[in-house]
């Protein structure tokens, strides 16, 4: 009774554990996700929701599209005139099939803006620039950067100062007969500039952070977002999804299931499922299993008992008689052979059956029929009985191969 009940509280104190957490988890707030996404879909701190949703008021009359694909594909599929492409994520690497696709795309007259920290060497060499990272910065600034533009209609007085954004790239070297600098940051480096590619132009911004919602909420900081985009042309505009920040996200499922409220509690709800039948399901003990014998097969222990029976009563005769029977019986249902008659015409019928010489087949029945008559016979005529019997049925066996 003491095990049972102790068993009982055990339970119920593991069970009001485990509602007590569910509970927390409920009630608890939800951490803050700051994940460098730059999506259009997520509202978190460093996606680009609120960006996004401002892009029809900065180009009211314009078409606004959204790119899931690469460049190459997504212009298999849909034709571009006077557009502007917006690329805005962590890093921006794309092969040099779509490097040359961009090319072709702002020598003929389209436009393209790329905010990003880091660049892949296949667009930094085409379009002829390079960065570099200050390393000068004292300690009280390492979490937030002041950034600036240098047309004078467009720039700010004191400037456009971003908390959790601290960048020190900056344009090391560039064409400065196809380049103009738009923009400083941090001890007036380079962080912003416009490159001339045909009839078009590559607008390359090295402030991603300053286009995410967290930033674009502080004071007037979202002025420097839209004066950025403001140097694209009036036409369509095209949104990139494709490459933002992939290479930050682990493909793992547990991971998306951590990320997914829904899933984690039923994650955990499966842990400690599992925890307390481990320590539960291990008490209890299974039924014994009786051990069943296999069937054994007594068959040729009856032939071998009766064999012997027969052999210590020496009756040769009765043993012959029942050789005849199954005999007769072998032919009736192998055959179908009418042996109610013993005559020439049956002998002929089986003979021409079983593909056996008629005087064969005679001579067995002549014997059988002495059987009937003889009040007993020896070993040796019950033998020679025998073998003419075992060479029909191997006369038979054989004509059937």
């Amino acid at each position: 009774m003491k095990t049972k009940s102790s068993n009982k509280l055990l339970i119920s104190g593991v069970i009001f554990t485990l509602l007590l957490y569910i509970a927390i988890l409920f009630l608890s707030p939800k951490p803050i996700d700051w994940r460098l996404s730059f999506s259009k879909n997520d509202q978190i701190p460093f996606g680009n929701s609120i960006l996004f949703e401002e892009l029809k008021t900065l180009f009211p009359q314009e078409e606004i599209k959204t790119c899931h694909s690469p460049l190459y594909n997504y212009l298999e599929d849909f034709s571009v005139e006077n557009t502007g492409f917006i690329y805005i994520n962590q890093s921006f690497e794309p092969d040099q099939l779509d490097v040359n696709k961009l090319v072709d795309l702002v020598n003929s007259g389209n436009n393209v803006f790329i905010a990003a920290k880091e660049f892949g060497e296949s667009i930094m060499d085409t379009l002829g620039f390079k960065l570099d990272q200050n390393f000068n910065i004292s300690i009280v600034n390492l979490d937030s950067s002041t950034v600036n533009l240098v047309n004078p209609i467009l720039k700010s007085p004191w400037g456009y100062t971003y908390k959790k954004a601290y960048n020190k790239v900056y344009f090391e070297a560039y064409d400065t007969l196809r380049t103009t600098v738009l923009g400083l940051g941090n001890q007036a480096k380079t962080n912003f500039i416009k490159i001339k590619k045909g009839q078009g132009h590559f607008y390359i911004n090295l402030n991603p952070m300053a286009f995410t919602n967290y930033n674009l909420l502080i004071e007037n900081n979202y002025e420097y977002a839209f004066k950025s985009l403001s140097y694209l042309p009036e036409g369509p505009v095209i949104w990139d999804e494709h490459y933002k920040g992939k290479a930050l996200l682990s493909s793992s499922a547990l991971r998306y299931i951590l990320s997914q409220k829904a899933l984690r509690y039923a994650w955990y709800i499966f842990l400690f499922g599992t925890i307390i039948y481990l320590i539960f399901g291990a008490k209890r003990r299974q039924r014994i299993i009786p051990i069943f014998t296999a069937p054994v097969n007594t068959t040729l222990s009856f032939i071998e008992t009766i064999g012997r029976l027969y052999y210590k009563k020496r009756n040769h005769l009765d043993i012959a008689q029942k050789k005849y029977k199954y005999f007769l019986e072998f032919l009736r249902s192998r055959y179908y052979v009418n042996t109610s008659m013993i005559n020439s015409e049956l002998f002929e019928e089986i003979a021409e059956k079983c593909d056996v010489p008629q005087r064969t087949v005679k001579q067995l029945f002549d014997i059988a029929t002495n059987l009937n008559n003889a009040s007993g016979i020896s070993e040796e005529d019950l033998e020679q009985f025998n073998k003419k019997i075992e060479f029909f049925y191997e006369k038979c066996k054989k004509n059937q191969q």
